[in-house]
């Protein structure tokens, strides 16, 4: 497998069924972020206009941060909470086991209360923990172009097991190259199966809650599963990817992660990019003034990032900015944007119950969101 193969699988596993046009936009987003030659010093060290100061609070230690000093260090970006207090995930490395280059990982369940962790009976990388305890598998040992062993062909990488978890599971081969993973039942499907005749850029809701279509010109809507549009956003093609949803359990809705760059072309309208919604109705959230700001032409101060939701509300997190890095909660209580930590940390591991998320720093951080100085 060539390096450029192994990172197209990664990318693939991230982005289900996106379209050309998403495709092409990825790649700009790309150019303007990743590859763009950003300041290297800290955001604390340069002044910040006045005028962009007044957009927000400092309140570092509103939520307080533990770190996780014993918790074995993750293979993979998937991780999963099983409940609120225990995660899932495939490990290389334990104490007195090291996988030898050949070996199938393991997956454990780390709990982050008490600092213990357990093997499951499984092996191999985990990509997906369902709703209802469904998991998925890659029935590999390191599918990575620089660890392939002698004989190892591309067609090895597409064996997958599946089942529940804590039980026997089943092994398959992927489908299709392209086939679409469902993050909720942890199953593969081609596009013609979630389609219900109608063949546009589709994306997987829980079982019950319908899809999100592409419909024609572009427009994002909700079709039930007896094939009824629940509602419809008009969307600027321009400002949106197709947006892969999360599950908000103690809400029962669905948000969308707006990714944003203040060196991507286009998209200028932000007061629309975020999506809070529901099998029944959609609510679309601006993003805070002082992003807007950000992306504001001429301002020339870098930066970018994504915005979350966890039970307190939107979290917006930006780096590569000059004097705003950082992870902002919009306090809707107070009717204030405030900075709650200075490292560019993003919300990607959020608890069911919404009041916790794994932070991925080195080692790994737990940020308490329920247990602020303000809830």
């Amino acid at each position: 497998m060539t390096a450029m193969e192994a990172i197209g699988q990664r990318a693939w596993r991230s982005f289900a069924a996106i379209g050309m046009h998403a495709t092409l936009l990825c790649l700009a987003l790309c150019v303007a972020v990743t590859c763009h030659a950003w300041p290297t010093s800290q955001a604390s060290e340069r002044p910040i206009p006045p005028e962009l100061q007044t957009l927000f609070e400092e309140a570092e230690g509103t939520f307080p941060v533990r770190t996780l000093h014993g918790m074995p260090q993750p293979r993979l970006r998937e991780i999963f909470w099983v409940d609120n207090h225990r995660l899932i995930y495939t490990v290389r490395k334990l104490p007195g086991w090291e996988a030898r280059s050949d070996e199938r990982s393991k997956i454990i369940i780390y709990d982050v209360d008490a600092g213990t962790y357990e093997e499951t009976p499984h092996r191999g990388d985990l990509w997906c923990l369902g709703l209802e305890g469904q998991i998925l598998v890659q029935d590999y040992a390191l599918p990575y172009f620089d660890t392939v062993q002698p004989g190892d062909t591309k067609e090895d990488t597409r064996y997958f097991l599946s089942g529940t978890l804590g039980q026997t599971l089943n092994r398959f081969k992927r489908p299709h190259e392209l086939g679409m993973l469902d993050p909720f039942s942890c199953r593969f499907y081609d596009n013609a199966d979630h389609n219900f005749g109608k063949g546009h850029m589709l994306g997987s809701l829980r079982a019950g809650d319908g899809l999100l279509d592409e419909a024609l010109g572009g427009d994002i809507r909700l079709v039930s599963p007896e094939g009824k549009t629940k509602w419809t956003l008009e969307i600027d093609q321009s400002c949106n990817l197709f947006p892969e949803p999360a599950y908000l359990p103690w809400m029962n809705h669905y948000y969308t992660r707006s990714s944003w760059s203040s060196g991507s072309p286009g998209c200028d309208n932000v007061k629309r990019n975020a999506w809070l919604f529901s099998s029944e109705q959609i609510q679309t959230l601006p993003l805070p003034s002082l992003i807007q700001e950000l992306r504001r032409p001429g301002r020339q101060l870098g930066g970018y990032g994504t915005s979350y939701w966890a039970k307190p509300g939107m979290f917006v997190y930006v780096q590569y900015s000059i004097g705003l890095n950082g992870l902002y909660w919009v306090d809707e209580k107070a009717g204030k944007l405030k900075r709650v930590l200075k490292q560019p940390w993003g919300l990607d591991q959020v608890s069911p119950d919404g009041c916790r998320s794994l932070i991925r720093a080195n080692p790994p951080k737990l940020i308490e969101l329920c247990k602020g100085q303000t809830q």
